[in-house]
């Protein structure tokens, strides 16, 4: 793993444990109802009364006390890793002495394998659904490890006491103890014990794989608009495979800034550098574009990317337009706050370039490399030799042209005629506004 998805990965686990800590909370919260519950509905329909029924309710009652220490235990964080596993063993072995030890102040004693006869076995299943709130698959096996480990040894201890009759065709006998029910009982609550921690375990996957998804879909946002998100976000290799394809290209950078900011604390030149590619940003994905990266004062936008469009010329100079509608609307703001004016410049060329990541695979990052990048770079560069805000390269004009997406864009662009561009050794046709 790189140590990106190592981070991730390490984010996701800290994010389980919360949940698991909510997950237990909610769990004791629920077994606290639950016990309630029960000790109501039992004054209901159980027949004893007084101090019979005063030991009923006094044993239920130890349920609630250590529910409510288990909540104010996991609210605090005071408990450590291991208290959910001695809880619930603890649980589980008082629930089967409760089930099973007969009830001192009875007003008629019971045969000690009569309890044995009852759906008594029923009430583990409460605590097995107060962990399936946990969210945590070794926690449920070890509840139905604890569970089936407590019912075995009452059934033991009922055993070995005399007068136990074991054998089937004493069914009817008030001393008899079925050793058929106490296996369909522990084997089926270890299934469902272990179905449910499958389960919990599956639904633990597809939020780390969700969770995975929602990064990768975050990644891509740092690149491309929303609308274009969306597209990659459905195929199984986002952006495709490394090829050469036309695309427009958009170079802004702000004019004087390295002056500017010679008289400002590194503070404010942060925060400036920061609303500046906030509200540039919002122009290149307003039009579709793919932001490749911010290069201090400058960043670089290309249009057409992931795949080629109708009309990537066309929004490559809409977007310059937006930026520098954008930065005039700063500017007033600006200017209301005492601050002066900024002024930018934007080279636009449309051509040739190569597509894919690009670095190590310790940190990779998608880029587009060519000439055409350079020629948009020094585009930019020409806008202050022209004192023009936009500086677009011929085969971008012609481009917009061929493409009549928006016949009236091109308007207010002039030609400037051939220059020849640092660093190359041919002129190009240069038009600027």
């Amino acid at each position: 793993m790189t140590p990106a998805d190592l981070g991730a990965r390490a984010r996701l686990d800290a994010a389980f444990a919360r949940e698991e800590r909510r997950g237990l909370m909610l769990a004791a919260a629920a077994r606290s109802a639950a016990v309630v519950f029960i000790i109501g509905w039992t004054a209901l329909v159980n027949p004893e009364r007084g101090l019979a029924y005063a030991w009923i309710a006094g044993t239920a009652s130890f349920f609630l006390v250590t529910g409510i220490a288990q909540l104010a235990l996991y609210r605090r964080r005071l408990g450590p890793a291991l208290a959910p596993y001695v809880f619930i063993a603890v649980d589980c072995l008082v629930l089967a002495a409760v089930l099973i030890l007969p009830n001192p102040f009875a007003a008629a004693p019971v045969p000690v394998p009569l309890p044995f006869r009852y759906a008594n076995f029923l009430f583990f299943f409460v605590l097995l659904m107060q962990m399936t709130f946990s969210f945590r698959p070794s926690l449920l096996l070890w509840t139905g490890a604890c569970g089936a480990g407590a019912w075995t040894l009452a059934f033991l201890w009922v055993r070995s006491q005399p007068g136990v009759i074991t054998d089937p065709d004493a069914y009817f006998d008030p001393s008899f103890l079925s050793v058929l029910k106490y296996q369909y009982e522990i084997v089926l609550f270890l299934l469902v014990s272990a179905g449910l921690a499958l389960l919990v375990r599956r639904s633990r996957g597809l939020v780390a794989e969700r969770a995975e998804a929602e990064r990768e879909r975050s990644n891509l946002a740092r690149y491309f608009s929303p609308k274009v998100v969306d597209v990659l976000a459905e195929r199984d290799e986002p952006l495709g495979r490394v090829r050469r394809q036309a695309v427009g290209v958009l170079f802004a950078d702000l004019v004087g800034f390295t002056t500017l900011a010679e008289d400002m604390t590194p503070e404010e030149v942060m925060a400036l550098l920061r609303a500046f590619h906030g509200r540039m940003e919002d122009e290149v994905f307003r039009h579709g574009g793919c932001l490749e990266k911010f290069i201090g004062d400058a960043l670089l936008a290309t249009f057409g990317v992931p795949d080629v469009g109708p009309r990537d010329a066309t929004d490559a100079l809409a977007c310059a337009r937006g930026m520098l509608t954008a930065l005039a609307s700063w500017n007033r703001e600006r200017e209301g706050l005492g601050l002066a004016p900024l002024r930018m410049g934007v080279g636009l060329h449309y051509g040739q370039v190569v597509l894919g990541d690009i670095g190590s695979e310790r940190s990779m990052a998608f880029a587009t490399v060519g000439d055409t990048i350079n020629v948009a770079s020094r585009l930019q560069s020409l806008t202050r030799d022209l004192d023009a805000s936009i500086v677009a390269s011929g085969a971008l004009v012609a481009t917009v042209e061929r493409e009549a997406a928006d016949v009236a864009l091109p308007q207010g662009l002039a030609s400037r005629g051939a220059h020849t561009l640092r660093g190359r050794d041919t002129a190009i046709e240069v038009w600027a506004e």
